[in-house]
């Protein structure tokens, strides 16, 4: 009995025997691998001819562990041996798994003499090959035991060249073809489903980075299509310079519109600046490359090698970006790092791929479309995540909201109270009495039928308390709505409440205005100051007891800036909520689109500082 041992070595080292040697195919052959049965030749000078191959003991081919050649300027030619074993004529295809590939020639070799040659690749019109489909595909015919060399010759023409095959007979070929049309139908179906969803999104919000994530994915399909055949076969079958072209437009926009949505999503020119500034400079360094490729003989080429080195670098600044962003409070991080991971994961797999220093696998094969796929559908995720914390974050803020309304609501309608109480004390104490007096006079006189002289002297007596009750409805009349306002505008009015104050109260008031104010804000606002204004002096003289105030009023760019400081004896900030007075100057400026600020400290005066947008 055989050792184990020596089996396993045995299952080893047969498939690097037959590689080379002639192979046996029957009708039963159902699948080979052409890098097992082929040989490899270097041409470097790009100059030999099938003719001198077949000329006996010049060239020695050599083995390849696999024929993932990459980037390349230098000929490759691939020659292996097959001999039909049957009594009838078999038919094989020869289907390569990259499309990416210029130039193929095949010749078919019988007894040292060319019987047939076949071109195919992306030079070779779709619509001129014998067999439509969007990877290269030769048709072998062998002849009953006939031993039949083949040689397949690529040209180096600087562009990645994969000439990793299989050689099917017609059952195989198409479930190869099922096969990997199904696979491709998920991938494609998942980002037409993310394309479509992000889109409709963006009809209905108008959300400006649904529309660039959109774009991003539609950019991202078409790179891949390229490298899938399906622009080769649906967009240009014709060939052409546009067939090439197509790859660095799909590339460059790709990268542009995921650039400009990891700046925009991740907020990177407020929270990590460095990052957005490096993503510009990338994005200048893409559009020039992505230019070149339209100028220049090389451009082409250069293009293909320099995008595939910003890959790493712009993957790698990503990942870098997202964990700054994370470290400044950035909340939907953790999809977009794992939409990263799978970029630099696959991207890195799909670059050695295409630098031929890794063989043609299914998980090398596809790494792109797994990159583009993995990445698309967590940078979706992330999306959603954001826009689901934004939603929460509406959601508290329209509460907040609420509960200020409300309790601004509760606040008017406590002013208003005040208000008509302090009316209804004026008129009773005020307006009332004297009008009760007036009353009692008349019906005295009435009632005691006076003499003249008597008379005289109660007409003198109503008249001064007449004259008292038009001064109290003047004066209610005025804190109603001061007619100064309305006349001379408010610059006056201040003015003139500024003199009132210094009359009626002990106040040293120093008034910094220097120049008018009126007109710059609307007509229907500006009672809000004069009222803003009127309950500091209020709460300066009765609660702060303060002895000295300090008015600045300027406009400075497109505010006015109005600063009241009083020297009286403060309050606690911490300690102490702000009472009524207090509370409607801060809602008059909210009524005003301004901002409000006071600074207090015990025993150490009050600063109400206030900024309120002017007309432009």
């Amino acid at each position: 009995m055989i050792p184990h041992k020596l089996l396993y070595f045995l299952f080893l080292i047969i498939p690097f025997c037959v590689k080379g040697q002639q192979i046996l195919i029957s009708q039963q052959t159902e699948n080979l691998d052409l890098q097992q049965i082929a040989r490899v030749y270097r041409d470097s000078s790009h100059k030999l001819t099938i003719e001198q191959f077949l000329q006996p003991n010049q060239f020695v081919f050599s083995s390849v562990e696999y024929l993932n050649i990459g980037i390349t300027y230098t000929d490759y030619w691939v020659k292996f041996t097959l001999k039909n074993t049957e009594k009838y004529d078999l038919k094989l295809r020869l289907t390569l798994e990259s499309g990416v590939n210029d130039s193929l020639f095949l010749y078919k070799v019988i007894n040292q003499k060319v019987v047939e040659t076949t071109l195919l690749g992306e030079n070779m019109p779709f619509s001129a090959s014998k067999i439509k489909h969007r990877m290269p595909v030769f048709e072998i015919n062998l002849f009953p035991n006939q031993q039949t060399d083949f040689y397949l010759k690529s040209k180096g023409d600087g562009q990645p060249k994969n000439l990793t095959a299989k050689i099917l007979n017609n059952e195989n070929y198409y479930q190869w073809v099922t096969d990997k049309l199904f696979f491709l139908g998920m991938i494609y179906g998942i980002m037409f489903l993310i394309l479509l969803f992000n889109f409709s999104f963006y009809l209905v919000t108008r959300e400006k980075i649904y529309l660039i994530f959109s774009l991003q994915v539609a950019f991202s399909v078409l790179a891949i299509a390229y490298f899938d055949g399906f622009v080769y076969e649906y967009v240009f079958p014709d060939g052409g310079y546009w067939l090439n072209q197509t790859i660095s437009t799909a590339f460059c926009c790709t990268f542009l519109f995921s650039n400009r949505f990891t700046q925009d999503f991740f907020s990177l020119k407020t929270l990590v600046p460095w990052a957005y500034q490096t993503f510009r400079y990338t994005n200048y360094l893409i559009i020039f490359i992505f230019i070149f490729s339209f100028v220049h003989p090389l451009g082409f080429n250069t293009f293909i090698v320099s995008m595939t080195a910003l890959t790493s670098l712009v993957a790698l600044l990503l990942f870098i970006s997202i964990l700054n962003a994370k470290r400044r409070g950035f909340s939907s991080y953790i999809f977009g790092l794992v939409a990263t991971a799978c970029l630099i994961i696959f991207g890195s797999i799909f670059q050695l791929l295409i630098i031929g220093l890794i063989p043609d696998i299914f998980i090398t094969h596809y790494s792109m479309q797994l990159a583009v796929a993995t990445q698309s559908v967590f940078l979706g995720l992330a999306v959603n995540d954001k826009f689901r914390v934004i939603r929460e974050e509406n959601i508290y803020y329209q509460v907040k909201l609420v509960e200020a309304l409300n309790q601004y609501s509760q606040n008017l309608i406590t002013n208003i109270e005040t208000e008509r109480q302090r009316l209804a004390v004026d008129i009773h104490d005020g307006l009332g009495q004297n009008l009760l007096v007036i009353r009692n006079k008349i019906l005295m006189a009435i009632k005691k039928k006076s003499t003249i002289s008597i008379l005289e002297e109660t007409l003198e007596s109503l008249l001064e308390v007449t004259t008292e009750a038009l001064d109290d409805t003047r004066a209610m009349s005025h804190n109603l709505r001061p007619p100064i306002l309305n006349t001379m505008g408010l610059t006056v009015a201040i003015q003139s409440l500024v003199e009132k104050m210094r009359v009626s109260s002990a106040l040293k008031i120093n008034l910094d205005m220097k120049d008018s104010i009126d007109g710059l804000i609307q007509k229907e606002l500006e009672i809000n100051v004069y009222r803003i204004l009127q309950e500091s002096f209020n709460n300066a003289f009765k609660h702060a007891q303060a002895i000295k105030i300090e008015i600045f009023i300027e406009k400075i760019a497109n505010e006015l800036r109005i600063n009241f400081i009083d020297n009286g004896k403060g309050f606690d900030q911490g300690k102490i909520q702000m009472g009524q007075g207090l509370l409607g100057i801060k809602e008059r400026v909210s009524l005003m689109r301004g901002t409000f600020l006071i600074e207090s400290e015990n025993k150490k005066g009050t600063k109400i500082m206030i900024k309120i947008p002017v007309n432009i």
